[in-house]
């Protein structure tokens, strides 16, 4: 090998690495309170994940993306919290405190299959 071929061996290796270390890095900072929820049709998945653990008083942002080919709603009753309409593809962002402890329902508000009654979750409040 030529030293020309193992600097740029060495510089695609740095960048590589450079890359995946900065997005790790924007992940962790992003992480802190936040919670993806996927949403697809009961028989594809349902919510994901169904069951939810949150420390009360702390706001969480939660993001919900929309992973199937149907619209999608989200709704937590116990909060007047809601997402009227999720397209497919498309992601919403909220930020939400629960106040007091307990499970607090959340379920999807647009008809999406013929389990659409089944497409809901729970948040745990501690």
């Amino acid at each position: 090998m030529k030293i020309k071929e193992i600097i740029a061996i060495i510089l695609v290796l740095v960048c590589t690495a450079v890359t995946i270390s900065a997005i790790l890095a924007y992940q962790k900072g992003h992480e802190e309170g936040r919670i993806v929820l996927l949403a697809r049709a009961p028989e594809q998945g349902n919510f994901t994940p169904r069951e939810i653990n949150v420390e009360r008083g702390k706001e969480i942002n939660l993001t919900i993306r929309n992973v199937d080919v149907v619209s999608h709603g989200f709704y937590i009753p116990e909060l007047d919290v809601m997402v009227r309409e999720i397209k497919a593809g498309e992601v919403e962002e909220l930020k939400i405190t629960f106040p007091e402890p307990g499970d607090y329902l959340f379920l999807c508000t647009v008809w999406c299959s013929p389990y659409h009654m089944q497409m809901s979750g729970r948040f745990h409040v501690r």
